[in-house]
């Protein structure tokens, strides 16, 4: 088994001298992100990829579910489309904690220790699952009785704070 390719994002500053295809040419980017990298004077190397970041050695499965357990208890508990979906939100949370277990490690300081680091990987893992879910499962024929049951033939919206709103 050969071991996971790591992915960082890392600032690249361009000099300023280049023109947009010769940015494009020596970093091999798109024109696009060129173009604005000659504007700003960088670009962020990885942008759109998700950065992992794996530290084997101090990972411990149990303490990243008792983590995502946690993180489940305290902000989605309440969200009846979260309840439906727990397993699978603390399964994602675990899987993205395992990703970024060496980041999160190397970001910890005297402040915001490892925990809270922890804590926000699995909360943005946990948040990125949900709305995915509902925005692909929103029109879904047959999850409208059972999980959808307001639903109306007007425009929805999801509001964090209210739930589904009728427009």
């Amino acid at each position: 088994m050969e071991p996971e390719k790591e992915l960082r994002r890392e600032k690249v500053f361009v000099p300023t001298h280049l023109t947009v295809s010769e940015i494009k040419e020596l970093y091999d980017i798109k024109r696009r992100t060129a173009s604005n990298a000659k504007k700003r004077g960088y670009f962020v190397k990885n942008y759109l990829s998700k950065q992992v970041i794996i530290d084997r050695t101090d990972f411990k499965p149990g303490y990243a579910y008792s983590v995502a357990k946690k993180v489940f208890n305290k902000s989605f508990a309440r969200n009846p489309y979260a309840v439906n979906i727990k397993e699978d939100m603390v399964q994602e949370a675990a899987v993205r904690l395992f990703e970024l277990s060496g980041k999160v490690k190397e970001n910890a300081n005297e402040k915001f220790g490892e925990f809270y680091g922890n804590f926000w990987v699995a909360h943005n893992a946990m948040l990125a699952y949900l709305k995915t879910w509902i925005r692909q499962t929103q029109y879904s024929v047959e999850l409208q009785d059972e999980i959808h049951p307001m639903m109306t033939n007007g425009n929805r919206k999801w509001s964090p704070e209210f739930g589904w709103i009728y427009c």
